[in-house]
């Protein structure tokens, strides 16, 4: 592997780099939808309970 030249950014960097860039953007807890392979594992088990 050769010596990298002085400027060159390395793929850790450009990672850092790219994820100080993005918005960050929180979930609400009250709206985050029930992934598809639970749903209906979550319907029977309110259907059990009555509700």
């Amino acid at each position: 592997m050769g010596a990298l030249p002085k400027n060159k950014i390395t793929r850790v960097e450009q990672g850092k780099r790219r994820a100080g860039n993005k918005a960050n953007v929180k979930k609400d807890p009250k709206v985050i939808a029930i992934p598809l392979h639970k749903q209906s594992f979550v319907a029977n088990m309110l259907k059990n309970l009555g509700l």
